[in-house]
Order: structure tokens, then sequence, then C-alpha cells
């Protein structure tokens, strides 16, 4: 599919960081309010209801017609993907904020008029799109950061790239801007895999739109030299003469690994551990690989 959405929201973000130049933005600047704000927040949020229904369609949503663009596909990248988890940070050196991270697609506000919960941008949208005259306040520097954010984010989403980061499990290349002016995003670098290979999660790892990992050909290629390591582990074990004389005692013809530690002490058990090993172990290692991907709860 043809991304229209990415050259809008550069579009849209370079006309934000040219105002920035007009308003000194600092925490007392914050709540300032003009037509040209609401103009940017108007168009941005026409930006998210056409994107966030295309993604709604891409990722399964069930609905054909009448999609709402908050009740029905936001809610359903949400449930999949966590979005009221996901963290945006302000990284534009242009900006003076004590807080600087935002949760774009967290309900934080009542709607006006309602005691129903909304996005702060949502709110700040239906008020001036339905009484602009009167809802001018509505347009404000906190509200456009809020809907700049989430556009931000569900393009993030739509571009959908992968990149490569050879052997760097860190992705230390990574553009954490994602080509925003404005904008970064935290990225989850990779921590390690358990003993049976699920990834390792830090506590933040909900909040990174992006993490690293290894590819799948590099896990598959752990699993089979695991494998491989295992039943030459498990070999050299099951002929050890105190395993026998165990296994003869016991009536027994298979041991855990875990019961063969017992029964062999540490210092047999260790021997085996490393006798099993071969140099394919390390190369294997060595020659892993890794990438960055989207965060989609997917692990």
């Amino acid at each position: 599919m043809i991304n229209i959405y990415w050259p809008v929201f550069k579009n849209l973000e370079r006309q934000f960081v040219d105002l920035m130049f007009d308003i000194h933005i600092d925490d007392n600047q914050i709540n300032v309010y003009s037509l040209k704000i609401s103009d940017l927040i108007l168009r941005a949020a026409i930006e998210i209801e056409s994107i966030s229904k295309d993604l709604y369609l891409i990722n399964d949503g069930t609905k054909t017609q009448q999609i709402k663009y908050d009740e029905d596909a936001i809610k359903h990248l949400n449930q999949l993907w966590l979005l009221e988890k996901k963290v945006i940070i302000i990284s534009s050196p242009n900006c003076y904020l004590t807080n600087r991270v935002i949760y774009p697609f967290v309900k934080n506000e009542k709607r006006t008029g309602t005691e129903r919960l909304t996005y702060k941008w949502n709110n700040s949208y239906q008020n001036l799109k339905h009484d602009r005259g009167n809802s001018l306040n509505f347009a404000n520097v906190k509200c456009l950061f809020e809907i700049m954010a989430a556009l931000f984010t569900l393009n993030i989403y739509f571009k959908n790239e992968v990149f490569n980061f050879d052997v760097s499990s860190q992705g230390i290349d990574f553009p954490i801007n994602l080509g925003s002016e404005i904008f970064s995003i935290n990225l989850h670098g990779w921590f390690g895999y358990t003993g049976v290979y699920e990834y390792v999660k830090r506590n933040d790892f909900d909040e990174c739109i992006y993490l690293t990992k290894m590819t799948n050909k590099s896990v598959d290629d752990h699993v089979r030299i695991q494998k491989e390591w295992h039943i030459r582990q498990n070999a050299l074990i099951n002929k050890h003469p105190k395993i026998l004389k165990y296994m003869e005692k016991n009536k027994t013809e298979k041991l855990s690994f875990a019961k063969a530690h017992e029964v062999l002490g540490q210092d047999e058990y260790m021997k085996i551990f490393n006798q099993s090993q071969s140099k394919d172990f390390a190369e294997v290692w060595k020659k892993s690989q890794y990438e960055g991907v989207l965060n989609k709860n997917q692990i």
C-alpha cells in the first residue's frame, strides 16, 4: 500500500516547528492557544481518522462499514498493540518543558458535557469541530503536542519498518526519532532469552514502540545448536558409571538434568557440561544477527 500519510505528517510537523519560533514553548506557555494551532489540530485529527481506519482494516478489524476511528479503530489497535502504554518523548531542542513524556492513547480527560473519558487530543478536536467560536481555548500548545504525538505513533505503525542491526544487539544506530523533528520513542534493547528462548522483557517493555531482537534465523540456529548440545550431554550422562548404577538400582531409564546433577555431583556434572559443548556454540553466538521491529505485543 502506498503511504500517503507520512508526507502529510511531515508537512504538519514542519508548521509546528515553525510555530516554535513564534512561541517560546515552556511550562508557562503550554496553554497558549490560537487559530493557527486550531487549524493544525483539526488537520491532524482528519489524518488520525483516516490512518486509524486503514490500520484497523489491515490488522483484521471486522467491521467494513461505518467504522468509528475512536470507538472501533483505535480501540481495536489498542487491544492488539497496547497503544495506551506507548510513550512518545518530546525531544525538540526548541522545547523547554519540564514534562516531555506523552502517553497519547491514554484516556485522561472527560469529554466535554459527558462523564465519558476520552483522549485529551480528541476532546480538543471534538470541541473545535463542533463549536470553534466558543472553544478556542482547546486549541492550545499542549493539545497540539498530544494530537501530533498520536498521529506520529500511528504513522510509525503504518510504516511498519524493520531495521537490520547486523551483530549489534542493542541497535546502536537505531534512529530514535524515526524521522521526526519533534518527537522520539523508547527502544527496548535486547536483554536475552530464557532457557526456552522466550524474550526477556524489562519493566519498560510495554512503553517501547520498537524492540531489538535476534532474527528468526539466528534463533533457529541457537535452538538447533542447543538441541545438539543436549543430545551430546545426555549421551555422556547416560553412560557415566554413577548414572548407570543409579538407574539400575532405581529401575529407571531416564533422568532429568537436575537429577543427573544431584547424582553426579557438581564437579562431575560440570565436566560433562563443558565436554559436551562444541566450538559451534560460540560461533553461533558470535554470528547472531539482530533487528529492530515494532512492538506489537507479539512477544
